[in-house]
């Protein structure tokens, strides 16, 4: 395991629950296989079977679930963006003086004749 500034300890832990969960349904395969005959019947032993494996096997998922939701979280505070910084007052501007046309500045400079 690294020990770095981003390690995030909830996805490690969901990488050792998997680990787990990987024997765990192996064994659940091969104890189903040894049963075969009792459990292919329904009955007592199917039920007692899922009420015991099934359980486990349910908290573990739900576990599983809590950690990503948590690793989920971390990583969006962690990586989110910081806030924009906040916007100055803009700046006032000189207003422009409007550049006269050639023709306007010809027309405007010829009194009018009656």
């Amino acid at each position: 395991m690294s020990s770095g500034i981003a390690e995030n300890k909830y996805r490690t832990a969901i990488e050792v629950l998997m680990s787990g969960r990987d024997v765990l349904v192996g064994s659940l395969a091969d104890d189903i296989l040894a049963q075969a005959d009792d459990l292919m019947d329904g009955g007592f032993l199917f039920n007692e079977f899922l009420e015991g494996q099934g359980t486990r096997l349910h908290f573990l998922g739900l576990m599983i679930a809590q950690l990503e939701q948590s690793a989920d979280s971390l990583d969006e505070t962690f990586y989110a963006t910081p806030p924009p910084l906040p916007a100055s007052a803009p700046k006032k501007r000189k207003p422009r003086a409007k550049k006269l046309t050639t023709q306007q500045a010809s027309s405007e400079s010829k009194p009018d004749e009656l």
